[in-house]
């Protein structure tokens, strides 16, 4: 019985491994950092991700993101919280939401840069982040934090990494699986 699981473990493992990846997706970092001085601070982080060819025109947008996920770090007004695209509720908003991942600078309300991009507005639960007007939002709390785009504030776009295509990490564990038990009876003889 063992050599028949091995057997099919390391098939399976092989077969999930060698499979073409035909649905690669990228993940970009995002940060917004420097616009929450007079409220003590505070920064939001996270991530979207997408199909590389999404990509292409240097652009990524709202309906063109596969999920996203943001970070709130909390400050003096509005305490920590994290949504993302997961969470029940979870919906987005904003004029062409979407995000330059060229290199191009993503700025808030800026319309002398380019007057179709915004970076959009996110809510799940009880939480919303409006990125393109710097505003943090706990609602039932009725918490409101509002940047200022007027000081030198940052928002960084990573460049692209791979996110690991569910077969990949499926052939991964049949093989660590096939390992362990491989160690196992090694260990019994």
């Amino acid at each position: 019985m063992k050599p028949f699981a091995i057997a099919i473990a390391t098939s399976l493992g092989l077969l999930a491994l060698g499979t073409p990846a035909n649905a690669a997706r990228f993940s970009w970092n995002v940060e917004y950092t420097g616009w929450w001085a007079a409220d003590g601070g505070g920064s939001i982080s996270g991530q979207f991700i997408a199909n590389p060819e999404d990509a292409l025109d240097g652009i990524i947008s709202i309906e063109e993101m596969t999920s996203w996920f943001w970070n709130w770090t909390g400050n003096d007004v509005v305490p920590a919280f994290s949504i993302s695209s997961k969470d029940a509720g979870a919906s987005t908003d904003g004029f062409f939401p979407r995000f330059y991942v060229d290199g191009t600078p993503n700025q808030p309300f800026d319309f002398n840069l380019d007057p179709n991009l915004d970076q959009g507005a996110f809510t799940a639960g009880d939480y919303y982040l409006d990125l393109e007007f710097l505003r943090v939002e706990s609602l039932l709390a009725n918490l409101v934090s509002q940047g200022n785009p007027e000081l030198m504030g940052t928002i960084t776009v990573s460049d692209p990494t791979v996110v690991p295509e569910p077969a990949t990490l499926l052939g991964l564990m049949a093989i660590a699986g096939l390992a362990t038990t491989l160690k196992r009876q090694k260990q019994e003889a």
